[in-house]
């Protein structure tokens, strides 16, 4: 009989390891392994022992033939040396055709500017040198590091896409701090807001919501009775990993949104999704006189910083947010402010015994 092997797979990411008779917690995905084939199990698998049916199921399909091997479907993938790059990236953009509208934009533009930079050839003539061309293009174009970064990384799981594994560099960048908003800079911001601004930016405080999540809240996504907040598809639009969450909203951002009409929460003029917000909230930072430097995706560390500051553990802020990792959720959480009213009892309390 086939042996089945089970493992947990992180979301957005293509690490296994090897499951354990233990508890994991909600969101675990569970993979089964039988020779070279690999079975992804539904999200309703949520515990190793779910898993563990499953897999014996599986090895019982394969010993008694109900289980055949089906045959791998046609990609359009062809060998790296029957391409050239131009054809390769025109491949490459049309398999992206599932994935988001950003991330189709993004590797589009750094797989237009590796063209210009080393020029249409075969993809089997793509060397390493090529790569440190590249960089040195896009360091000419006054790019920063985080963004070469990017650009060559995205270039590198195109040519692995097309089985070219041994052709990568690393660029190195200083990884910047991303403080959360501090209360004083928020109540400053909300004081100078229109009606319209302060509900806006609000929910985006005290959502933790993306500004792709918030540009298609409706009201309908809204539970009025249990005070929820849901991220959920839309058409044309897909959450994050595919997977709807529920957040609590507060009662006074609830009773402010009970007067809006059905449909989006913040849509433009026409009724569609407002991509225009990070424009709003500079426009709004300007007028309020603010130092900094804004953006809208802080109100998430804004979110997880109070959050947890208030007493929520970071397993819940994980969920709320809609992170795969808890690494992820904990570099969001700052400490407390060293100088704070908070810190001055925490410390004193914790060694008044030694006083």
């Amino acid at each position: 009989m086939t042996k089945v092997s089970i493992y947990t797979r992180e979301h957005s990411t293509r690490r296994l390891t090897k499951a354990k008779s233990q508890t994991y917690p909600m969101g675990t995905i569970f993979v089964l392994r039988h020779g070279s084939k690999w079975k992804t199990l539904p999200k309703t698998t949520t515990t190793f022992s779910e898993a563990t049916v499953a897999a014996l199921q599986l090895e019982i399909a394969l010993f008694t033939g109900a289980q055949q091997e089906a045959p791998k479907p046609a990609t359009r993938s062809p060998k790296s040396d029957a391409l050239t790059l131009e054809a390769a990236r025109d491949i490459y953009t049309d398999n992206l055709r599932t994935k988001s509208e950003r991330t189709r934009h993004a590797y589009g533009l750094s797989l237009k500017q590796f063209l210009h930079s080393c020029e249409d050839k075969p993809l089997s003539e793509i060397t390493k040198q090529d790569l440190i061309d590249f960089h040195h293009y896009l360091k000419s174009d006054g790019m920063g590091d985080r963004t070469i970064a990017n650009r060559v990384g995205n270039v590198v799981t195109f040519l692995r896409h097309f089985g070219i594994k041994d052709i990568t560099i690393k660029v190195k960048y200083v990884e910047q701090k991303v403080r959360a908003y501090r209360p004083d800079e928020l109540k400053a911001l909300f004081g100078h807001a229109t009606e319209d601004e302060w509900l806006l930016f609000q929910f985006f405080l005290c959502s933790g919501a993306r500004e792709q999540e918030v540009m298609h809240a409706a009201k309908e996504d809204i539970d009025f009775v249990d005070g929820l907040f849901t991220v959920r598809a839309k058409d044309g639009w897909k959450p994050k990993d595919y997977e709807e969450r529920e957040t609590p909203l507060p009662d006074f951002l609830l009773d402010a949104l009970k007067d809006r009409p059905s449909g989006l929460l913040f849509p433009t003029a026409d009724g569609s999704p407002n991509g225009h917000m990070l424009r709003i909230l500079k426009q709004l930072v300007q007028r309020a006189k603010l130092a900094g430097v804004w953006k809208l995706h802080k109100f998430r560390k804004s979110y997880a910083t109070i959050q947890h500051r208030d007493g929520v553990d970071a397993r819940t802020i994980q969920k709320r947010l809609g992170h795969s990792s808890l690494e992820t959720t904990l570099a969001y959480l700052e400490g407390e402010e060293a100088r704070s009213e908070r810190s001055r009892k925490q410390v004193n309390g914790a060694f008044s015994m030694f006083a």
